[in-house]
Parts: C-alpha cells; sequence; structure tokens
C-alpha cells in the first residue's frame, strides 16, 4: 500500500534518492562481508562486536536517509532538539572509534563531561549560526577530524594530540611523507558514524523565528560555556571525581577521560605558571647556597667538541631482551670501560619524535618536567636570545656550529638556533649528493654521509679555533613498514615466536649508524687535536605498540612509571681521543638536561653557576624527565608523589623559570661563565 500525504513518516519518493540509498547499503554491507579480516586486529583477535556494530550502521544509514518528516513547527522543534542532544552519543562513539576505545570504557564522570563538551561546542555553532543542521554537521566534521589527527599522531608518534600540537604544523606536514596511514576497521567504523550523524543532522531543519529567542539561547549558552570553565578550571575537584591527567602517561589519560576531554583538558597546560613564593631574589639566593661543586683540571688545549644527537638511538633490549642474528651496536658496546670513554643510559622527555625537546634540554639544562604536557619549546617559548651551550662555548673561543640534514624550518631550528647563539646552520641544502638510507629515503641523509660532513667541516676550520658541532641525524626516523634504501647489512630479530618486519627494519638502521660511528672514531683518533664526540640518542622509536608489549611482556596501558621510563631511556656515549677524567666508567643513568654539565667537566671547560647546580643536583636526583624523576634512593617518583627531593626539585623549577621567563629580572650571570660576566 503507497504511503500518502498525510502520513507523519514517509520515505522519499525520488528514484534517485532511493538509488543512491540501495546502493550505499549493498556496498557498505558488501565491503564488511569482503574484508571482514580488516576486524581481525592483530595480537587482541578478531573485534566481534565492532564488526557487528558496523554492520548494523551500513544496514541503518541508508534507509534513514529516505525518510521524511511532515510535522507541525511544535513536533518539527521537539524533533530537532532531540536530534541535537541524542547526537552527542555517536559523535563521541566516532571519535573514540579512532582510538579502538569503546565509551563503555572511558570512566563514568568523563562520560558524562565528553557529552557535556558536545553539547557546548554544538550550541556555540547553533549560536552562531542559527541553525541545528548545520551545527550539528559542523560538529561533526570538526569531531571527525580531531579523531582522524589524534590517531595518525598516535600512530606516529606514539602519544596523544594536544592543544599545544597547533604549534607543530609545519613540521609535521614536512616529516608526514615518511608515514603511511593505515586502512583499520576503526576508521571505516568512525566513518559510519560520521554519515549517521550528517544524515539525523538533515532531519533537524527548525530554526528559531524570533530573534528575542535567538538572543536568550546566546545569553544562555555563554552562561553555560562560562559555568562549565568554571568547573573545568578546578582541578582539585576534577580529580575529586575521577578525572585526572596521567602525566607520564598520556595514553591511559585519552583512554580513562575519552579523546575530546582530554583535549580540551591539554588547554590547561598552555601556560607555565610561576613557582610559588618565586622571585629573581630567591633564584641567586638558592645558587649562593649551593655547595661548590667538585673541581675539575682545566684543560691545557681546549678540546674540539662533536655533539651527536642520533634520530632514534635505542637499545632495544632496554624494554626487553630478545634474539638477533646480527648484533646492531657491536661498535658502540665495545666502548664501554675503555680508559677514555664514558657511557651509560639517558633519560629523555619523548617517545617516538619531539626530538627539538631533548635538544632544548641538552643545550640548556632545562627539563620538559616543568613545562606543561605536550609542549614543543623552540616553538612556543623561545622568541628571544636565550643563554645555552653554545653561548657558554662561544665565550670560551669557540666556534659554534648546528648541522642537521633535514629542512631547516623544521621545529623552528633556523629561528631558534641564532637565538641560542649559534653562529651558523647546516641543513639539508648542505648535503647535496649525500647516500640516503632509510624509510623515506629523498630526504633521509644516511648517518655515514652525516658523519662524512662533520670531518669535512673539521678539516675546513681555523687551526687556532677550537670547534663546537652540534649534530642531529636523520637517518632513523620512522616510520620502519619498508626500507626504501636499506643498509648494506639487515638484522632480523625474535622474541620466542614473535618476529616484526618494523623491528627488523629499525635494528638494521640501528647498525648502519654503529658502523658509520666506528668509522668517525677510527678518524678522530688519528687526529692529533685533542676532540671529544658526543653522541645520544633523542628518543625511542615508534615501533608498533605489539612490539614493545612483546618485549616487556605486558600490554603498555599496564606498565608502571617505572616501566615506562625504560622507553625514555636512550643510550649515550662520551668518546675522547684522549685519557679522560672518569673514563672507564659506565655511568649507571643520568638525564638529558645534566649532559652539557657532564661534557663540559669532562673537557676541562669552565661552567656556569646554574650548570655547578644541576651537576649536584644530579648526584641527589640521578634523572629527571617529563614523567618524574629518580632519586638517589633508587626510587620513581611522579611530579604528584611527596619525596624527600621536593625542595630541590621545587629550587630547580625556580631557577628555570628565572633562566627563561622572567625576561626583568633574569639574572644573566647565572647562566654565563665567569669570564664572560667578568667582561
Amino acid at each position: 500500500m503507497p504511503i500518502t500525504e498525510n502520513k507523519v513518516v514517509s520515505l522519499s519518493r525520488s528514484r534517485a534518492a532511493r538509488a543512491a540509498a540501495l546502493g550505499f547499503t549493498v556496498l557498505a554491507l558488501g565491503f564488511l562481508l569482503l574484508r571482514r579480516e580488516l576486524f581481525d586486529y592483530g595480537s587482541k583477535g578478531f573485534q566481534l562486536s565492532w564488526y557487528l556494530f558496523s554492520l548494523l550502521l551500513a544496514a541503518l544509514v541508508g534507509p534513514l536517509a529516505l525518510l521524511r518528516f511532515s510535522l507541525s513547527e511544535r513536533g518539527q522543534r521537539r524533533l530537532s532538539i532531540g536530534i541535537f542532544v541524542g547526537s552527542a552519543l555517536p559523535l563521541f562513539m566516532m571519535m573514540e572509534c579512532f582510538d579502538i576505545n569503546s565509551i563503555f570504557e572511558v570512566y563514568w564522570t568523563a562520560f558524562l563531561f565528553n557529552l557535556l563538551l558536545i553539547w557546548l561546542i554544538g550550541w556555540v555553532l547553533y549560536s552562531l549560526c542559527g541553525s541545528f543542521c548545520a551545527s550539528l554537521r559542523i560538529s561533526a566534521l570538526l569531531f571527525y577530524l580531531l579523531g582522524l589527527i589524534n590517531s595518525a599522531t598516535r600512530i606516529f608518534r606514539g602519544t596523544p594530540v594536544s592543544a599545544l600540537d597547533l604549534y607543530n604544523i609545519r613540521t609535521a606536514a614536512a616529516v608526514s611523507g615518511r608515514y603511511s596511514y593505515p586502512f583499520e576497521f576503526y576508521f571505516f567504523t568512525a566513518t559510519l558514524l560520521f554519515l549517521l550523524v550528517w544524515v539525523l543532522a538533515g532531519k533537524a531543519r527548525w530554526k528559531a523565528r524570533s530573534r528575542r529567542a535567538r538572543w536568550i539561547a546566546r545569553g544562555a549558552c555563554a552562561v553555560s560555556v562560562a559555568l562549565f570553565w568554571t568547573v573545568f578550571s578546578n582541578t582539585a575537584f576534577l580529580n575529586q571525581i575521577g578525572i585526572k591527567d596521567y602525566l607520564w602517561n598520556q595514553n591511559i589519560a585519552f583512554e580513562d577521560n575519552g579523546l575530546l576531554l582530554s583535549a580540551v583538558y591539554s588547554t590547561k597546560y598552555l601556560q607555565v605558571e610561576q613557582p610559588e613564593d618565586y622571585s629573581a631574589d630567591a633564584a641567586q639566593q638558592i645558587i649562593d647556597g649551593t655547595p661548590q661543586a667538585d673541581p675539575v683540571t682545566p684543560a691545557q688545549q681546549k678540546p674540539n667538541l662533536i655533539v651527536i644527537m642520533n634520530e632514534s638511538l635505542y637499545d632495544l633490549r632496554t624494554a626487553g631482551d630478545f634474539e638477533t642474528d646480527l648484533e646492531y651496536m657491536p661498535f658502540i658496546s665495545s666502548l664501554s670501560g675503555q680508559p677514555n670513554t664514558i657511557t651509560g643510559q639517558l633519560r629523555v622527555s619523548t617517545f617516538g619524535g619531539g626530538t627539538c625537546n631533548t635538544e632544548f634540554e641538552f643545550l640548556t639544562g632545562n627539563t620538559l618536567g616543568f613545562f606543561p604536557t605536550g609542549s614543543v619549546v623552540y616553538q612556543q617559548y623561545i622568541n628571544s636570545e636565550t643563554p645555552s651551550l653554545a653561548t657558554t662555548l662561544a665565550a670560551q673561543g669557540y666556534s659554534v656550529d648546528a648541522v642537521h640534514p633535514f629542512y631547516n624550518y623544521c621545529w623552528n631550528r633556523n629561528k631558534v638556533y641564532p637565538l641560542l647563539g649559534f653562529d651558523h646552520f647546516y641543513d639539508l641544502s648542505d648535503f647535496v649528493g649525500a647516500r640516503m638510507i632509510g624509510s623515506y629515503a629523498r630526504n633521509c641523509v644516511s648517518d655515514e654521509s652525516d658523519f662524512e660532513k662533520l670531518i669535512e667541516l673539521y678539516e675546513n676550520k681555523d687551526p687556532d679555533t677550537p670547534m663546537f658541532l652540534f649534530n642531529v641525524t636523520m637517518q632513523n626516523h620512522g616510520g620502519y613498514g619498508s626500507l626504501i634504501n636499506a643498509p648494506d647489512e639487515l638484522v632480523h630479530m625474535n622474541k620466542g615466536d614473535y618476529t616484526s618486519d618494523y623491528a627488523d627494519n629499525y635494528l638494521s638502521l640501528v647498525r648502519a649508524t654503529d658502523t658509520a660511528f666506528s668509522e668517525l672514531i677510527d678518524y678522530f683518533s688519528e687526529v692529533e687535536e685533542p676532540t671529544i664526540i658526543l653522541m645520544f640518542g633523542d628518543h625511542a622509536p615508534n615501533l608498533p605498540d605489539g612490539v614493545y608489549e612483546a618485549l616487556m611482556g605486558k600490554s603498555l596501558e599496564d606498565l608502571t612509571l617505572e616501566e615506562t621510563q625504560l622507553r625514555f631511556s636512550t643510550p649515550f656515549v662520551l668518546w675522547a681521543n684522549y685519557e679522560i677524567e672518569g673514563g672507564g666508567t659506565e655511568s649507571a643513568l643520568t638525564s638529558a638536561n645534566y649532559l652539557s654539565a657532564l661534557l663540559l667537566r669532562t673537557a676541562g671547560l669552565e661552567t656556569t653557576p646554574y650548570l655547578d647546580f644541576l651537576w649536584n643536583l644530579s648526584q641527589q636526583v640521578e634523572a629527571i624527565n617529563l614523567n618524574g624523576y629518580r632519586g638517589a634512593d633508587g626510587t620513581e617518583y611522579s611530579y604528584e608523589d611527596d619525596s624527600p627531593y621536593d625542595e630541590l626539585i621545587e629550587e630547580y623549577r625556580t631557577l628555570q623559570y628565572n633562566y627563561l621567563f622572567d625576561s626583568e629580572e633574569r639574572i644573566d650571570a647565572l647562566f654565563t661563565p665567569a669570564a664572560q660576566t667578568a667582561d
């Protein structure tokens, strides 16, 4: 029996619409039936619930698009408001789909906050455009993009997206070509949810005709947003109701709190808070009260200093033992215990990406632990001349140059390096004809060619001027799915029955680094000028979670702070072509912020009062990073914990604040060598 005009609900009579709806349903269901293997998600097995849910969505979207409602204005208003309110749930589900995170796994108070945020954002959009349909569709598009970007960020970097990632867009675009975004089931499921909301929005056609009513709605919206932000700004209250920001493991925070709430939560960290009872006088008093650091023997001849921050250099056995057919770090391992070498583990503040944060810690002695989660210091906070290791060495007669075989604008280096005191920056344009190795061969300069450039710069330097080169390599950058230009020797690993092409490719690159480093050391072993070479990893590689879970024997979601820190510990090696004080020892653990003090003291060079403070601090707080710190008592502490080192940590925080943020009362004498201050 045909549907008549007086029916409240009818189907579209358009043949084109019916054909499109039928075609979409057949294609979507056919795709799900033919590509069922997409839902077989690695070690987690077949995702039956996601599969059945996707089948339901595929069968629902097409017919729903054909529905037509013939309602009174009052009925249309109720329907539109109902759709507006009800769409929050599928929008929430859509965002969580990209992380394969069920909304029912989100903590219940966070669940409600996510829904409230979706309603508020939709209400703001409705206040601006006056249309339920438009506000819902804009919301759906924005939330879909947020979910997609967060999924890509976690795949590429290993950590979730944050408000601070807005600063990184240009760098992300530059390196994204080396990654491929996998087409997994969650992308398809999220897209079906997006289409569901899009179709539902098309039924919400009611608009307020009264101007007075529209302004009342806008006023109520503004008041609601203000009230929400007042509550949301009360961190103590949020913690009481179970909404916590796990600073040492943001992946857990996103799983417990949901994507939208966590992303909005990250806006709380856009500003660096001034330490309690801070003053410049307090900073000076801390330095005045710091004991004299152990004296070092001044260098008879200032050595050349070559520092190599090697991209993604990490000993994968730090995460867990495994077997390989070839050793991947034979030369670096052989340096341990040599009288002219210091080796050890370096605690860093980034995993899988964010290279510039490690170099910031090394060059300044500051820690990411006192910055908002997700900070990229180069792009946010370095906007004027800032003391650094480069200025400390320049004051002692060194030439100071930076080398990085990639685009000079990445991480804002072309602007930041001059502000840190570097004289010249050699970038990708200076590596014409270099050998390329890695997963993105077009611009992935090999460590072999990179180190050859260091030798070239040494050979062309002024023989009467000691040289400081700060080199950031590129060869080992992810992703590791395939090697466009493979190294000469390939490494294969296994952990019982577990193997990984990603791990094999990564370890093969590390072996190429080891070989190139051996050749660099061989060259400088024959050089007459005293030379120190320091190499360390900027962060661990962003390999698939399954690799780390296989090595660590547990889900990454269940890692303790101590276990998490294993993924933030890279190797370092300090080698000299002469015997050095402390040579032959293997440091148990240090961190990137302490490393420049170790370098200067080993070289017999002048330090600064701030670096002397850090040297003394390192004797009690062995290592510190974004996640927390390890005390001399061997205990790992997060910043939320009470510890016997709280006073020392707050002193460090005060000095760092004076260094970076007190532009009017920064005590420059604390961060420059005494000889320069005397001049």
